[in-house]
């Protein structure tokens, strides 16, 4: 519920900002990162600063706080990029649902996966696992 309370506070406290905005240290680390990112959008969440953009075809959105420390970044993965172990917890405990979307996150050196599930007269879910498939708790991600 945190981690979701902690999305929601962060989704809804964004704004658009024009490149020209964005700090010179927090453009320096997307640069040094993630170099060849181009098209990028940004936004201002909360105390942080969002840019979204592709690098070689893939989905990224990453989060940099205003001293240009990288946070942690998101990047779109297909279904059968997630480790065994995760798709074994959604395939038994999960049954009825199906993946819809799911993101590769990196946060401290630690790789994490996020899975929307959607189930036929079910309600959605949106779930953090560990690379062990381990249910991450609630508010691990947005501390």
């Amino acid at each position: 519920m945190a981690v979701t309370a902690s999305l929601f506070f962060l989704y809804s406290c964004s704004q658009d900002i024009p490149n020209s905005k964005v700090p010179s240290v927090v453009l320096n680390t997307v640069k040094a990162k993630f170099g060849s990112a181009n098209k990028i959008e940004w936004e201002k969440k909360s105390n942080l600063y969002e840019a979204e953009f592709k690098k070689d075809s893939i989905d990224y959105a990453v989060y940099i706080d205003p001293a240009g420390k990288l946070m942690m970044y998101k990047i779109d993965i297909k279904e059968n990029e997630l480790p065994p172990a995760v798709s074994l917890v959604i395939r038994t405990e999960y049954i009825g649902y199906k993946i819809d979307e799911a993101e590769k996150i990196e946060k401290d050196g630690t790789s994490w996966y996020q899975v929307e599930l959607e189930g036929k007269g079910k309600k959605d879910l949106k779930l953090n696992f560990s690379a062990n498939g381990k249910l991450a708790p609630r508010n691990e991600l947005f501390k």
